[in-house]
């Protein structure tokens, strides 16, 4: 049951997480467009902008269809006029030749001068005027019928032009065909198509300012934004997954352990002290204490300033914090420091004796003074183990001498006594050269999971101290410095700092 809820509790957390992003940026955009109403006025503008292309392009798609109708009813018109206009030919030229005809047989029915003038003379109807104005009014429907054929042939030629559209011909004819409402309906069409592409470049126009620009951004960009908040969620969720399963199981079959410790002398001597919130270093005649000066309190003897604790290796001396030195000598009388941290209340110091030694493994930053003159050493390890730990030099305090060394919380020397201990990287100090030092993975995965454990821990071997620290500290809380500072932090920890 507490498996399930455990799970359930990170599969909530996780949703919420990525709720809370979503609706950050939701309420980051409502911010904005509250604060700024150049962008609100954008955003409504780039909605209107959607309503007009939509409106544009159905007014053009009504527009074509209006005008693909109204072509074809030209071009029914257009045929249906050439067939009447054809036939009004024929019928013309056929009505024309037999009025021709019947003009000519009303002239042979016009009288004579002498038959006219006495038809002049004698009283009662006059058959000559009769027969002449037959005559005058054959001629005149023989010049009608003409002119009327003359018009449908010159009809008969526009409609026949190819060059010419039905449109044109229809227009060149005065006719309409009927097609003057469909005609007014593409005007109106037409008209408001312009009114909605003027109203749509106005609209780009705006779109393309600064505020346009950022709401344009932010619609074709949202669905990157909520994809990349998912992945910063749920990448490390899916990485710590991986590395738990099959990364570290494979490092662990892989690689060899570390063992630091050349040809160790078997008189070698190692002993420590009590963790002390302050500790009193009691010097013999000549005995040398070279410490960081702001750890030093009350002295009891001559006291000298140092640069760095090694000349023969200044990086690692200053990276190590051992410049700047108060160098306090024993001069065969009661002399004695007392060191203590400064600027954390809750760190302890111990002391760590050691004679002919190989080498006592030490980070330099919990170093806070030597006693003697022990020397500074490094080894290298190259191998896959370097790559899970990320470090590949270790710094020794080898030969005989004595560390004063800090850690937050409580210092502790823990022997394994000949079987294997598993230690958290982040607390482990140092640890002495003639153990054996190998990698495994942490055998709690939901802690890990949920970012309460590391992945990786220090497994040692033999029957040697180690050297740990009960917790570490905070370290910065602004962002910005957290990066630097893991950044910082990670490229030490590959150099053995």
């Amino acid at each position: 049951m507490r498996l399930i809820s455990a799970v359930l509790g990170f599969a909530l957390r996780k949703a919420g997480l990525v709720a809370a992003v979503a609706l950050s940026l939701f309420l980051g955009l409502l911010l904005v467009s509250a604060l700024v109403p150049v962008l609100r006025e954008a955003e409504a503008e780039r909605d209107r902008l959607q309503e007009v292309s939509q409106r544009r392009a159905a007014l053009e798609d009504q527009l074509a269809g209006l005008q693909s109708s109204y072509e074809a009813a030209q071009a029914r018109a257009t045929e249906t006029l050439t067939t009447e206009v054809a036939a009004e030919v024929e019928a013309g030229t056929g009505r024309v030749a037999e009025q021709a005809s019947e003009v000519e047989a009303r002239q042979g029915d016009l009288c004579g001068r002498l038959e006219a003038l006495a038809e002049d003379v004698l009283p009662g109807p006059n058959p000559c005027d009769d027969a002449q104005k037959a005559l005058d009014a054959a001629e005149d429907a023989l010049a009608t019928f003409e002119d009327n054929l003359a018009d449908a042939r010159a009809d008969a030629a526009v409609l026949a032009d190819p060059a010419l559209s039905n449109e044109e011909k229809l227009d060149r004819l005065g006719e309409d065909g009927g097609l003057a409402t469909q005609q007014r309906e593409i005007d109106n069409t037409g008209s408001e198509l312009a009114q909605a592409e003027a109203d749509e470049a106005r609209l780009e126009r705006a779109q393309g300012s600064w505020a346009g620009r950022v709401v344009d951004l932010w619609a074709r960009s949202w669905r990157w934004i909520v994809l990349t908040a998912l992945l910063l969620v749920l990448a490390p969720g899916l990485l710590r997954v991986v590395s738990y399963f099959v990364l570290m199981p494979l490092v662990r079959r892989a690689h060899r352990p570390i063992h630091l410790a050349e040809d160790p002398d078997p008189a070698a001597y190692l002993r420590t002290s009590q963790a002390q919130r302050t500790l009193t270093v009691r010097l013999e005649d000549g005995e040398v204490l070279s410490a960081r000066s702001e750890h030093v309190r009350p002295v009891q003897g001559t006291v000298r300033g140092r640069l760095l604790y090694d000349w023969s290796s200044p990086f690692i001396s200053f990276a190590a914090g051992l410049y700047g030195l108060s160098r306090v000598t024993g001069d065969g009388g009661a002399t004695s420091a007392t060191l203590a941290t400064p600027n954390d209340p809750d760190s302890y110091l111990m002391r760590i004796d050691f004679r002919d030694h190989p080498g006592v493994v030490m980070r330099p930053r919990h170093v806070v003074g030597v006693v003697g003159a022990p020397e500074l050493q490094t080894r290298w390890r190259w191998g896959i183990q370097s790559l899970a730990t990320w470090q590949v030099r270790y710094i020794l305090f080898s030969g005989t001498g004595s560390l004063v060394v800090q850690g937050s919380g409580d210092v502790v020397a823990t022997d394994p006594g000949g079987a294997s201990t598993r230690m958290e990287q982040n607390l482990v100090m140092g640890f002495d050269s003639r153990l054996v030092v190998s990698v495994n993975r942490t055998e709690v995965f939901w802690p890990y999971l949920w970012g309460r454990t590391p992945l990786v821990d220090d497994e040692f071997s033999g029957a040697h101290p180690l050297f740990w620290q009960k917790s570490t500290g905070d370290g910065p809380s602004s962002p910005i410095a957290k990066v630097f500072d893991a950044f910082w932090s990670a490229f030490g920890k590959v150099l053995g700092f």
